[in-house]
């Protein structure tokens, strides 16, 4: 349990002699910066000290990771309590190390408004791959699909919702939570579902295919491309619904909703959350449906580990991640003389 002495300057050995207020990137970041810029919260929760005090345990990042930031009690007082993930923040500040990782002490912090980001991108991050190479990987799955009603259904819901597909987080804050991370998470598990499918002639490779790549579909309606915020129709229904939705409407105007596969893919998009706690109005009950619901805990688990190593210690541990309930841990990578 932390106190604030664990992680000021209380402890020179910790921190470095101070440097220049400028503006840093967090992959830039060392002990000693003075710092005044803009963040966006990835995570925030409020949590005490061992001696009984109240502190704001954050996790801020821009468009080249993320790093923990810490609001003291004196601070909280001084500037209230009022964040949540997504927002956008301007915070005064220093760094130093605890437990060998770099964290920002926060000495200010308020809100921004959106006109005051002279570049939006430094401060929200975006997928590292191509949208455009992605969205025509997703297409040549989609056009291969037999038999030609699914291929048709899916490929009009893809072309219909490019640009959302393309640009949307798949997440508010979880997994994949910045622009172009929808496609990356939809890409990922059509890839893992492909694989698996050819491997077990029990699996009906298309309709799993058509439902991984559409069992996210509705998170168009419910995300904003930019931040991590919901649309009123994504608070009031949610994605699940909103996919089925949207595969209902499709399939009706192709005429295709007789067809024995339909059912079953709306089936796919329902269950996909495996229950009820998680948002599923049903659990999976088809070989395709169960194969998806895990693949797509699958692909999100390896990226909230990935991103949960963006900060480790020098043993290659990540600090606590309540998705993971526990600590990452980074593994041995051996090198290419190794191999």
């Amino acid at each position: 349990m932390p106190t604030e002495r664990d992680h000021t300057k209380d402890n020179p050995r910790r921190v470095a002699p101070a440097r220049e207020a400028v503006h840093f990137f967090v992959s830039q970041l060392k002990p000693g910066d003075k710092l005044s810029q803009f963040f966006q919260i990835q995570g925030v929760e409020m949590r005490k000290t061992r001696t009984g005090n109240d502190y704001l345990d954050m996790v801020v990042r821009d468009a080249t990771g993320s790093i923990s930031a810490r609001l003291w009690a004196e601070t909280i007082r001084r500037y209230g309590a009022d964040f949540a993930a997504g927002d956008v923040v301007k915070i005064d500040g220093h760094v130093d190390t605890y437990r060998d990782r770099n964290q920002i002490i926060v000495e200010r912090i308020r809100k921004a408004a959106p006109e005051e980001l002279e570049n939006s991108g430094a401060v929200q991050s975006r997928s590292q791959e191509d949208p455009d190479l992605l969205f025509q990987e997703l297409m040549t799955y989609a056009t291969d699909l037999r038999p030609p009603s699914i291929s048709g259904l899916v490929v009009a819901l893809l072309v219909e919702h490019e640009k959302a597909v393309k640009t949307c987080p798949a997440a508010k804050m979880v997994h994949h939570a910045y622009e172009g991370g929808l496609i990356e998470h939809i890409v990922g598990v059509t890839r893992k579902t492909a694989c698996l499918a050819e491997k077990d002639p029990s699996i009906n490779r298309d309709l799993a295919i058509a439902g991984a790549i559409l069992h996210d579909i509705g998170k168009t309606q419910e995300l904003k491309p930019a931040g991590q915020a919901r649309t009123v129709k994504g608070r009031l229904v949610g994605h699940v619904i909103l996919g089925f939705e949207m595969v209902d409407r499709i399939g009706y105007e192709k005429q295709c909703a007789g067809e024995p596969w339909f059912l079953e893919l709306q089936h796919i998009i329902l269950s996909h959350h495996g229950q009820a706690d998680f948002g599923a109005p049903v659990r999976p009950a088809t070989r395709e449906a169960i194969l998806i619901h895990y693949i797509d805990m699958l692909d999100s688990r390896l990226k909230i580990l990935d991103q949960a190593l963006e900060s480790k210690d020098t043993d290659g541990f990540s600090p606590y991640n309540k998705w993971l309930e526990g600590r990452g841990y980074a593994g041995y990578h051996p090198s290419s003389k190794e191999d």
